[in-house]
């Protein structure tokens, strides 16, 4: 925990190293003093086929949208802190990219089950 889930439109493969955005990710996320470092989880996802604003992808439309999924009881001013901290991250790589957005959801411990080797 927490998990970092990062959108974006798959013609940005073409500018961008997403290799290098999930690892500065994880350095904001590991910066932010919130998390153990090794209970950290990202991964990047690409669009093909999207929307973005009424622009079909091809149009040269793109987007990043991270998702941070943590379980309750942080502060609010702790996840406005992440969700800047991470806004932040990917707009260092988003030269060009009209839409950036960045979401803290809280998740119900009850609801979440886990095998992992931690």
């Amino acid at each position: 925990m927490p998990h970092l889930v990062i959108e974006y439109a798959q013609n940005l493969e073409e500018r961008i190293s997403i290799p290098a955005l999930v690892s500065s990710a994880q350095e904001s996320m590991s910066r932010s003093g919130l998390f153990a470092p090794h209970t950290i989880k990202i991964r990047a996802l690409a669009f093909r086929d999207f929307i973005a604003g009424g622009s079909v992808e091809g149009s040269g439309s793109s987007f990043i949208h991270a998702e941070v999924r943590l379980f309750e009881g942080r502060s609010e001013r702790d996840r406005e802190a992440l969700s800047s901290a991470v806004f932040n991250c990917l707009c260092q790589f988003a030269d060009g990219v009209p839409a950036v957005t960045v979401e803290v959801r809280e998740m119900d411990p009850g609801c979440y089950s886990k095998r992992v080797p931690f």
